[in-house]
C-alpha cells in the first residue's frame, strides 16, 4: 500500500479513498479519515467490508448537473426499463436510446452510459460515475435490479418515484416563488425607507434644533444604526459565507452539521420524517425487486444524502452483519421516527417487510406534502402581515414627525 514505508507515529490524520467489496459482491468507494492506509483499511473492515485498495485523497466534489439533467435522467430510466422489458440487453437498449434521442443532452448521457456498459461496466456503476445526473438512489436501485434479475421492474419503479418526487418539488418551488419575491421586494422597500427617507426627516429636526416625538426618535435611531452598520453587516455576511464554505470542505464537516441539525427542536423531527420517507421508499423498491433485507438495507442507506444518518445506519448494518436484529439496530441508530421502527419490526416478523416499508414511505410522503402545503398557505399571509406592520410603523413615525414639525413651525 501507499504508506507502507512511513512511520505511523509521524503522520497526521488525513483522508483516504478505499475501494472495497461487500459480502454480496457489491463494490464501493469509501472516504475515511485515518493516520495511514493501514488504519483506513481497518476502519473499512469494521464496517463489514473487504478493502481492495487504498490511496490518499479527498472526497470527490460533486459536479454541477447540466440544465434539465434530472428530467432527462428520469426519462432515460423510464425508456431503458421499457426497452429491457421488451427483451433488449442493456447495451442494445442504450444504443437505441442514443440513436433516437430527442435532445442533445439525452444523446450525450446515453452515449456515455453505452460506452461504459460496452466496456464491461455494470449499469449501476455507470450511474455511480455520473452522480450529478443520476444521484442516489439511481445506482442503488439499478444494482438491486441487476442482482435480482428484475432490472426492468426496478427501473420502472425508480422512474415512477423520481417523477412523482420531481412533480412535488416543482409544485413546492412554484408555491415558494411568490413569497420569496414578496420578501425581496419588502426588504428593498424597508431598507430604502430606513436608509434614504427616514434620515431626511431626522435632519429636519436637527436643523430646527427640536426634539422629535419619542416614537419617531426610536425609528430614527434604528435607521441611523442600520445605515452605519450596513457595511459591517455586509462584510460579516461575506466572511461567514466564506468561512462556512471552507469548513464544509472538510470531510467530517457535513456530518457534524447534520448531527447538529438533528438535535434542533422541530428541525430534527422534520429531518427524521424526510429520512423515513426516502429511506423507506428506496428500501421498498429494493425489497420488492427481489433483494434480501441486509443488501437492501445497505443500498438504501447508501442512497441517503444526510451524512450523519448515513454513518449511523452503516454502523447499524455492521452489527446486523454480526447477527444483530435489523429493527433493533435501526432503533438504536435513532435516525427514523419510532413509528417507522415499529412497522419495520412488524414487517420483518410477518415476512412482509417490502409491503410494510412501502406503506411507511407513502405515509411519510403524504405527511410531508400536507405539511409543506399547509406551511406555504400560512407563510404567505404571515409574511404580508409582518412586512405591512414594519412599513406601517415607519410611515406612522414619519407622519408623527411631520405633525410635530408643523406644530413647531406655527
Amino acid at each position: 500500500m501507499a504508506g507502507a514505508g512511513r512511520a505511523r507515529g509521524e503522520q497526521s490524520v488525513s483522508g483516504f479513498l478505499v475501494k472495497s467489496v461487500a459480502a454480496d459482491g457489491a463494490k464501493s468507494e469509501i472516504f475515511v479519515e485515518a493516520a495511514d492506509d493501514y488504519e483506513a483499511a481497518a476502519k473499512v473492515r469494521a464496517l463489514g467490508l473487504t478493502p481492495l485498495s487504498t490511496h490518499a485523497g479527498q472526497a470527490r466534489r460533486k459536479k454541477r448537473a447540466p440544465r434539465g439533467a434530472h428530467k432527462a435522467a428520469a426519462r432515460i430510466v423510464r425508456e431503458l426499463g421499457a426497452l429491457t422489458g421488451a427483451g433488449l440487453t442493456i447495451e442494445q437498449a442504450l444504443s437505441s436510446l442514443a440513436r433516437y434521442a430527442s435532445t442533445p443532452l439525452i444523446e450525450n448521457i446515453t452515449s456515455g452510459l453505452h460506452d461504459d456498459v460496452r466496456a464491461g461496466t455494470s449499469l449501476a456503476d455507470a450511474f455511480s460515475a455520473r452522480p450529478e445526473i443520476f444521484p442516489p438512489p439511481f445506482a442503488q436501485i439499478a444494482e438491486a435490479g441487476e442482482s435480482a434479475g428484475a432490472l426492468p421492474a426496478a427501473l420502472s419503479d425508480l422512474a415512477d418515484w423520481q417523477e412523482s418526487r420531481a412533480a412535488f418539488e416543482s409544485e413546492i418551488k412554484g408555491a415558494l416563488l411568490y413569497p420569496l419575491i414578496l420578501m425581496v421586494l419588502a426588504l428593498v422597500a424597508v431598507g430604502g425607507l430606513m436608509v434614504f427617507v427616514v434620515p431626511r426627516f431626522e435632519q429636519v429636526f436637527d436643523d430646527l434644533g427640536a426634539a422629535p416625538p419619542a416614537f419617531a426618535a426610536t425609528v430614527f435611531a434604528i435607521a441611523r444604526g442600520l445605515t452605519r452598520a450596513a457595511p459591517f453587516i455586509l462584510l460579516a455576511i461575506i466572511g461567514i459565507s466564506a468561512l462556512s464554505g471552507l469548513w464544509l470542505r472538510r470531510p467530517t464537516a457535513k456530518r457534524q452539521a447534520y448531527a447538529a441539525a438533528h438535535k434542533l427542536p422541530g428541525l430534527g423531527a422534520l429531518m427524521r420524517t424526510m429520512l423515513a420517507a426516502r429511506f423507506c421508499r428506496v428500501l421498498a423498491v429494493l425489497l420488492q425487486n427481489g433483494l434480501s433485507a441486509v443488501p437492501a438495507f445497505r443500498l438504501a442507506s447508501a442512497s441517503l444524502t444526510d451524512a450523519f444518518a448515513k454513518q449511523r445506519l452503516e454502523e447499524a448494518l455492521t452489527e446486523v452483519r454480526r447477527g444483530a436484529s435489523l429493527p433493533a439496530q435501526i432503533a438504536q441508530a435513532e435516525i427514523l421516527p419510532p413509528l417507522a421502527v415499529e412497522i419495520i419490526r412488524i414487517g420483518e416478523q410477518t415476512g412482509e417487510l417490502g409491503k410494510a416499508t412501502e406503506r411507511l414511505a407513502k405515509l411519510y410522503e403524504d405527511r410531508l406534502e400536507r405539511g409543506a402545503r399547509t406551511a406555504l398557505r400560512l407563510a404567505e399571509p404571515a409574511l404580508i402581515g409582518f412586512v405591512g406592520l414594519i412599513v406601517g410603523v415607519i410611515i406612522v413615525s414619519i407622519l408623527l414627525a411631520l405633525v410635530s414639525v408643523n406644530d413647531i413651525g406655527f
